[in-house]
């Protein structure tokens, strides 16, 4: 058996009996049809039917925000049909639901779930106006905020086999507020259906400034392949092109298309074409003031009309990609905790794991597991439990490696077990086998990983570190110099330059080797590995002074630092070339 934490909601009939006695029937038909209904929507807000017993349905979501906003579309939809009772098209007499929603422990057993949680729900649903929603506190304090919805306090209620009061709260939609001076602003917690309250994107068609109606089809098609890229991505929600054409040719304003598809961020852009150039222009903007948060301008010769289609598309894809995820950290670690759901405490915990200090390593670690206990299935929380444990060895702020990596291990195979297209899983399973030392594995996951999302740089650095860690360091660096091409400004940048210098030393070339490694040190001063490479580099190259002063930078950051750890982290080769540089330069490890 599993147990875990869940959103669980429990519907039943208002007056089910005695319907049946009137018009069994028709009350059969009308409560299939209003089953089927429910289905759909259950499955479009993520969650999943458990069991429908008699007049009940029973279900199950990773997120309380998904359950309440799939409950109010279904009692919308549900009521709509009793107010259209007596139509031509209407199936049996108008049926109506009470629902109840809690967040609590289950236990899971196959496809059925069991536990106190599913017997709250029930009792909750039982209080619950006929069409309405009844919620308990649990679910209050994860939706609050989150949706426009009022919460109408009900106070204590003693429910049967229930030992303790429960809070009980009244959920409806809340009024919409109309300005005529202005646009409203999309709320800056749009929640899109299924998707946890991840925000939208909306590609707007990008504006062809040269006039050429011969260029409009490279126009178009870019903004359909960046369509295209973004969804690849899986990580946000990308609103349909169907929709977003029909602002081609018009000028909008950003807050107004916002509301309008209800989308958090929008991209777009404008296409010139003078002879045999091309100046391909884009921005990506928040919805919520119109904020610009990223743009870039890319020049490029024509040459092969698809290929460069193709190489604008990626670039672009790649560059807002991490601009949408610096834009979520920020966004999550200004709410309140308590306030945060799954998704908002992954990007809270990427926040503090990219401030790279052991404190911040273990509060990300921290977020991720209090996201997996609000969703069991989030592949990006397992990751980044991974990515936390992996720190930990990488900057050597653990004693012993052997039992980080096998956490960062199973977090991974975690991960990959639940989505295994995911490119961050690929990529947290792939860094895992290259800590462990099976290179070969890692390379065949990090392939697979840019053949799934080839605007990734973690994944192209990731493959780069896995290749120059091989007898052929050559082959790594052009990889590596593409993620950094793709994510110029990524919080990883000091990674990309120690691998770099990392594959020049392997390589002999001693000042190359010693270039990068200064460059990852001037991004992030207290790194082991490129001090290694830096004194070992500067020794081999004759620079004795230099050498000696980086060696006692190492000692004093890593004194533990042995030859026996060394062999740890490399290869055979790699080890006895760097250990020669090291000893030349004064280290006594």
């Amino acid at each position: 058996m599993e147990r875990r934490l869940a959103a669980i909601l429990s519907a039943d009939v208002v007056g089910y009996t005695a319907m049946l006695a009137r018009d069994e029937s028709g009350t059969l038909a009308a409560l299939e049809a209003s089953r089927s209904l429910m289905s759909g929507l259950v499955r479009q807000h993520s969650g999943r039917i458990v069991d429908a017993v008699g007049d009940n349905v029973l279900a199950e979501f990773a997120s309380a925000v998904d359950a309440v906003q799939c409950a109010l579309n279904v009692q919308e939809q549900i009521n709509a049909r009793a107010a259209a009772d007596g139509s031509p098209d209407a199936k049996g007499p108008a049926m109506r639901f009470r629902i109840g929603i809690t967040v609590g422990d289950i236990v899971v057993m196959g496809d059925r779930i069991a536990g106190d949680g599913v017997n709250l729900a029930a009792r909750i649903e039982s209080q619950a106006e006929p069409g309405g929603v009844a919620v308990s506190g649990a679910v209050l304090e994860q939706v609050e905020g989150k949706l426009p919805v009022r919460f109408d306090d009900k106070g204590d209620f003693t429910l049967k086999n229930v030992q303790r009061p429960v809070h009980i709260y009244f959920v409806s939609q809340g009024e919409e507020e109309a300005s005529s001076a202005q646009p409203a602003a999309v709320s800056d917690d749009v929640h899109v259906p299924g998707f946890g309250g991840r925000g939208a994107i909306a590609v707007l068609p990008f504006r062809n400034s040269g006039g050429s109606t011969d260029d409009e089809y490279f126009v178009d098609g870019l903004t359909d392949d960046l369509v295209t890229m973004l969804g690849s991505l899986r990580e946000y929600p990308v609103i349909s092109r169907n929709s977003t054409f029909a602002y081609k040719g018009k000028v909008v304003d950003p807050r107004q298309v916002g509301q309008d598809l209800q989308a958090h961020y929008i991209v777009t852009g404008s296409v010139r074409r003078a002879g045999d150039r091309l100046r391909v222009n884009a921005e990506l903007v928040h919805t919520h003031d119109g904020r610009e948060i990223w743009s870039g301008r890319y020049d490029r010769e024509m040459r092969d009309v698809f290929e460069l289609q193709d190489e604008i598309t990626v670039a672009i894809a790649a560059a807002v990609a991490p601009a949408l995820s610096h834009s979520e950290r920020l966004h999550a670690i200004r709410r309140p905790p308590q306030n945060l759901d799954a998704w908002e405490c992954v990007h809270r915990g990427m926040w503090h794991l990219f401030r790279y200090t052991l404190k911040g390593t273990k509060k990300a670690r921290k977020w991720a597991l209090q996201a997996l206990s609000l969703q069991h299935d989030s592949v990006s929380a397992h990751c980044l439990v991974a990515f936390s444990w992996m720190n930990e060895v990488i900057y050597h702020w653990v004693k012993e490696r052997e039992e980080p990596l096998q956490e960062a291990m199973r977090s991974a195979e975690r991960a990959f077990a639940i989505d295994s297209q995911d490119a961050l899983a690929l990529c947290a399973l792939g860094f895992a086998y290259s800590l462990m030392g099976n290179n070969e594995r890692a390379k065949s996951l990090l392939e697979r990983a840019v053949v799934h999302n080839p605007s990734s740089a973690l994944a192209w650095w990731g493959l780069g570190t896995a290749m120059s860690a091989s007898a052929r360091p050559d082959d790594g660096i052009p990889l590596v110099e593409k993620a950094m091409r793709l994510s110029p400004q990524d919080p990883l940048l000091h990674e990309f330059n120690y691998t770099i210098a990392s594959a020049h030393f392997q390589a002999r070339r001693y000042p190359q080797a010693v270039e990068f490694a200064r460059r990852s040190l001037e991004l992030k001063p207290e790194q082991p590995g490129a001090l290694q490479v830096l004194a070992a580099a500067l020794a081999l190259e004759g620079n004795a002074e230099e050498a000696r002063t980086a060696v006692a930078q190492l000692v004093k950051l890593t004194p533990e630092l042995s030859e026996e750890r060394l062999r740890e982290y490399l290869n055979e080769a790699s080890v006895e070339h760097r250990l020669e540089g090291l000893r030349l330069a004064g280290w006594r490890g």
